[in-house]
């Protein structure tokens, strides 16, 4: 899979494309994802830039504010569960690995306005990531993105399929 690709994703299932390739550009220049060639020569990326893009695509109102979002959220810790130290990030990251393992999970949500994530299984159980428990947060208004499990499936799929070469212009003729 490449950038582009998980971009065009991502609009597909709602997200503004604008945003999207903002997000993508501020990531690109701050060195998270590869920067390589264009069109069929681009570089693959695979489950931790992935992982990157969709905490910074849920996590952020606003492209611009998307790398500083990210840098934010992904080390955050579990304070719910004994996760063996794995941040938000890695947790995201694994469970892009694997499109088989992604049925018991019912969705991710990051939290836009304050630092804060809940990775939501089917069963009820709930994995929250912040860097201490809120205290008082609970009546405050906030905002949240949402990934759902099935989107996730779509792209752990898509990242796990074999990267096409592209063709030669041998073959071509």
């Amino acid at each position: 899979m490449r950038v582009r690709d998980l971009e065009r994703m991502l609009a597909e299932h709602g997200v503004g494309a604008a945003k999207v390739d903002a997000i993508t550009r501020r990531l690109r220049d701050r060195g998270r994802l590869p920067i390589g060639g264009r069109g069929p020569n681009a570089p693959h990326i695979g489950p931790a830039e992935a992982s990157a893009i969709l905490l910074a695509v849920a996590g952020s109102s606003k492209g611009a504010e998307a790398d500083l979002r990210l840098e934010k959220l992904e080390g955050l810790g579990c304070i719910s569960a004994a996760n063996n130290g794995v941040s938000l990030g890695e947790a995201v990251c694994e469970l892009l690995r694997d499109p088989g393992g992604l049925t018991g999970l019912r969705e991710v949500r990051v939290a836009r306005t304050r630092t804060a994530a809940t990775i939501l299984f089917r069963d009820g159980k709930a994995d929250e990531y912040a860097r201490r428990r809120p205290q008082g947060e609970s009546e405050r208004f906030y905002v949240e993105g949402v990934l759902p499990a099935a989107l996730l499936r779509k792209i752990a799929a898509a990242l796990t399929e074999a990267p096409t070469a592209p063709a030669r212009s041998e073959e071509l003729g």
